[in-house]
């Protein structure tokens, strides 16, 4: 018997050096949600001792909104006949850190459920590279604005919500006029600083929901959701005024122009390929008539 309880301990020793050294966040709590283990990572991540968390339930440490997730996950470990995975976002040192958590019930010999346990380890790192990898994947690399793909792809979304709702969807399709002359002139260097420049009047123009996208070369698409025809007009004509009077200093005080052609949702163009076919159409009208002018279609 007495080795019995030898071998025992030790397991429990074992155990807990396992636990204390996996790097990995491990704890169990009853089925009222308060803490019954934790191991030492516990403390090194939230700098505070053990103690505070033996007998504690996730609402006396967390904030409230953090707390009612871990709650729900646990009540969903309870349902559980097996493990599952879940990705949390834990408050560590006053910043948002990313976690995935392995969450499974415990059960007494008898089979009676009297716990849930957690592994969590830090995938914070991960999650920002996925994010850059997103953002690359989404962006322009030059101007920072939407690539062609994300922002047409937004463009379906705010096109279904207004087919839905009833309510006005317009584009704008900007070209930069004469550009080739820029890059021939001045070389590709000038012409992105152009570009960039032309990004960052046209975003200062636009409102929160309105979206910036490159569709190649030097022409672009502004998704404007529940805009009139009216107001998209409005904005085009304000954008136009603002680059007239831009002198990109890249390109020794010439002037750089654009033109700009609207569409929008209605009953002649109900799909995106047709309200973009559109708008670009009325852009080239607006070439054809002299450039620096804004047409609708």
């Amino acid at each position: 018997m007495s080795q019995d309880k030898d071998w025992s301990q030790r397991q429990l020793q074992i155990f807990k050096a396992i636990a204390d050294n996996a790097g990995a966040v491990i704890g169990a709590k009853d089925l009222d949600g308060k803490y019954l283990y934790v191991n030492q990572q516990y403390s090194r991540l939230f700098r505070r001792p053990l103690s505070d968390f033996i007998g504690h339930t996730d609402a006396e440490l967390f904030p409230a909104e953090i707390a009612a997730k871990f709650r729900r996950a646990d009540l969903m470990a309870q349902r559980a006949s097996q493990a599952f995975s879940v990705e949390e976002v834990v408050p560590v040192d006053g910043l948002e850190k990313d976690f995935l958590s392995i969450k499974f019930p415990i059960a007494a010999e008898d089979g009676t459920l009297f716990a849930t346990g957690l592994v969590a380890a830090d995938i914070s790192k991960i999650k920002d590279l996925q994010r850059q990898l997103q953002t690359m994947a989404d962006h322009d690399v030059l101007t920072s604005c939407y690539n062609r793909r994300k922002v047409l792809e937004i463009a379906a979304i705010h096109l279904k919500k207004a087919k839905r709702y009833q309510q006005e969807f317009s584009v704008l399709v900007f070209d930069l006029d004469h550009f080739k002359q820029v890059n021939d002139t001045f070389g590709h260097a000038v012409g992105d600083c152009v570009l960039i420049g032309f990004v960052e009047r046209v975003n200062a123009e636009l409102r929160k929901p309105d979206e910036l996208g490159r569709l190649g070369g030097e022409e672009f698409i502004a998704i404007l959701p529940d805009t009139s025809a009216e107001a998209a007009t409005a904005l085009a004509e304000r954008i136009r005024s603002k680059i007239a009077s831009w002198f990109p200093a890249a390109v020794q005080g010439q002037v750089q122009t654009c033109s700009i052609g609207i569409a929008g949702y209605s009953l002649s163009l109900q799909s995106l390929d047709e309200v973009v076919a559109a708008a670009d159409h009325a852009m080239y009208q607006a070439k054809a008539n002299g450039r620096n002018c804004v047409r609708s279609y």
